[in-house]
This record gives C-alpha cells, structure tokens and sequence, in this order.
C-alpha cells in the first residue's frame, strides 16, 4: 500500500477542492495512508490587518513545519499541486521532491505563463505529470512524456443531483440563471451581461451570482436585471447550486491563459443535473460540442438566444440536465478516475 502526501495551494482554492480533495479519503478507502499539507493561508491569500509580507512569513512557516512532518511519515510519494509558493521559488519544491522516491506534480491551469521556468523545472523533476485536459497535456509534452490526463473532478455523493432534477414539476418561477466562482473571475460576466439586460426586457428571471466578494459584480451594468448576490459558504455551495436552472460560464477569448482552463463551473452544473451556457475555450468547447449538454456562446447574439430557448423550454433543460449528470458520471467524477490516480500516485 502507498504512502501518500498531498501538498496543496490551501483548503479552501478550487484546484485543491476539485482535484485533490475528492481523492484522498477514496485512496485510504482503499488502503493507502494520505497526509494532507495545505498551503496556509492559501498560496494566492494573506491576512489583511497583517499585510502580504507578515502572511508570507506565516506561509513559509506552515509549510516548513509540514516538510517536518514529512520527513516524520517518509511517503512513497509526493503529489504536488502547482508548486509550494506562488513565486518563482524552487527551493522547498526541491526539499519535497528529495524526500520521497516518487514526486508526481499537478498541472490543472497556465502557471507557466507567470513562472515558465519554474514550471518548467518541477514538470523536468517529476515521475509523471497528471494534468486537467488536453491543451495542457500538449504542454507539458514538450518537456516530459509520462502524462496523465485526469479531469476536473466532483465527488458524487457530495454533488447530488438537485431535487426533482429531471421533473417538469420542479421548474423555478421564475427561472434562475446562476453563477458560482472566485472573485477574480466574476468581471467574466461583463460578456454576457449585455444579453441578460436584453433578455430581462422580455421576461422575468432571477440572476444569482455567488462568491466571496459582491465589488467586482457592481462594476457591471445590471439594469433591468434582477439580480441576487450570495456569499459563497463551503457548506452551502451545494445548496445554492440546487437553486439554478441554468449556470453561465463566460471566459473572454483574448487571453491566452483561458485556453488552459479546467471546466470546473461546467462539471458543477452538470452534476447537479442543469444545463448551461458558456464560451467554448479550451475544454469547454469539447463538452458543449453538439449542444448536447448546453449551448456554446460567442457573440451577445449567441448569449441571448442560448438563454432565450432554455428560459422558454423546460423540457430541453431537463433533457440537457440528463445528458449532463451522465457525462460528469461516466467522466467528470473521483469515482470514474481514482482507479487512474491511484496507478499514478503507486508509479506502476
């Protein structure tokens, strides 16, 4: 049985929830020993009354404690997300990688846009290099040939399907159109808010956007729009998904990093058994193809006719929601993809 640490960017960032979390407790399910060491504060996060640098200092300290730790549990394997720091740093990389006779590195977005040498570097040290979809397989290829491809993940018992999801019965009045993410993505949603105005001037629907910072939503013309914020809340992300009819994912077309990007939104919507709408960038495009399981928005026009034909047809989104979950089941899930993982983590 393998010995695993799990060193993450911190408990609360995306990657670490949907790439590392859905995992762990299913490897010790199986008869690994897992240990956890998160960044803390989070790789990207300080304290505010402490300021960046104290926080750094913080940072560092936790994660100097953790590669004590580590030395103390002696892991077969070391299973990096991105990298220690969120800098151009190597050094406690370095210490990790010597520790363990294995060191499988995680790639799930375009880190190597702000640090290419860095990324570089750990993909070079690596055993094996597990990455989120195909344009960062093709990357990481020019420096390495053990790649693994293992998508954004949701664990299914903690993204059930929403009650009545495929019942006509259990159709919003009105409609919610919704959106879940990181402050730093909400300002995506300038792209398709020309065509919730438009869309609000001819009929009647909710727009629930939820994360954990309301100022960058009122930078953006809302007028017409009715429009809710919530707090985003670990214990109830779930709930509030339940809430939605469709889900939005917009990502702006000029910017090379979001060709890399995992699904993370799209999976979360199809899990839970609702259609959405979204740009087809990078993996997006492969799961929207066809408009099977939602519709590929590039131009206001295709924003608004999208969300048009899903507010007026019930019976699509239904449809859509079905194809949807059963996509995430066969695919997008921990439990489709911990039998690969857990080859890789093992080395065989």
């Amino acid at each position: 049985m393998g010995r695993f640490g799990f060193v993450t960017l911190g408990a609360n960032v995306p990657s670490t929830r949907f790439r590392f979390d859905p995992f762990a407790q299913m490897l010790r399910d199986r008869g690994h020993t897992c240990k956890y060491w998160p960044s803390f504060p989070a790789v990207y996060d300080h304290f505010p009354r402490l300021g960046w640098r104290l926080s750094y200092q913080i940072k560092r300290a936790n994660r100097l404690s953790q590669y004590a730790q580590a030395r103390l549990f002696r892991p077969n394997t070391i299973y990096l997300e991105r990298g220690c720091f969120h800098d151009e740093s190597l050094w406690l990389d370095r210490w990790f990688r010597k520790l363990a006779p294995r060191f499988v590195l995680d790639v799930d977005d375009a880190i190597f846009l702000q640090f290419p040498q860095k990324i570089q570097e750990l993909i070079t040290w690596s055993d094996h290099v597990v990455v989120s979809n195909p344009p960062l397989a093709q990357y990481v290829s020019q420096f390495h040939n053990r790649i693994t491809e293992i998508p954004t993940c949701v664990l299914l018992e903690k993204f059930p399907l929403r009650p009545n999801a495929f019942s006509l019965d259990r159709v919003s009045q009105p409609p919610v159109i919704g959106w879940m993410g990181t402050p730093s993505n909400l300002p995506f949603l300038a792209l398709c808010a020309p065509a919730l105005r438009r869309l609000a001037k001819e009929t009647r629907f909710r727009f629930m956007v939820i994360s954990n910072d309301e100022q960058p939503l009122r930078a953006i013309d809302w007028t017409g729009v009715d429009v809710a914020f919530e707090k985003w809340n670990k214990a109830t992300e779930v709930s509030r998904l339940h809430q939605m009819d469709i889900g939005l994912m917009p990502l702006p077309s000029d910017q090379e990093w979001m060709r890399y990007k995992a699904a993370t939104k799209l999976v979360q919507y199809m899990a839970i058994g609702i259609p959405a709408v979204a740009s087809p960038i990078g993996v997006n495009a492969d799961i929207l193809q066809g408009d099977q399981v939602g519709f590929a928005a590039r131009t206001d026009d295709d924003w608004f006719e999208s969300l048009r034909t899903l507010i007026h047809s019930p019976e699509l989104r239904v449809a859509m929601g079905q194809r949807g979950r059963a996509l995430v089941e066969t695919k997008y899930c921990a439990e489709a993809n911990i039998g690969k993982l857990e080859q890789v983590l093992l080395g065989n």
